[in-house]
């Protein structure tokens, strides 16, 4: 298939993406902690311990995917040069 996503799937423009929004992750770590806040204020104690671990689960792909991103950043597409 020429153009389109396969042409975005390797290189530069796939790592601009991933750094841009990286935040997306906080922000649903940040909507599943206010839900399991809300779950636990209405008595709720299971559903609100779930939903904590799935914040849980949104805060550590942020920060994995986040030091992915600073990892690889100075380095061009991480690819050795053909020789």
């Amino acid at each position: 298939m020429e153009g389109g996503l396969a042409c975005v799937a390797g290189g530069a423009s796939q790592k601009r993406v991933s750094r841009n929004f990286n935040w997306i992750w906080y922000l649903g770590a940040a909507v599943w902690f206010l839900n399991a806040a809300l779950a636990m204020r209405h008595g709720n104690l299971r559903l609100g311990v779930g939903n904590a671990l799935i914040a849980a689960v949104f805060l550590v792909a942020g920060i994995f995917f986040g030091r992915m991103g600073k990892r690889t950043s100075g380095r061009g597409n991480g690819r050795r040069p053909l020789e």
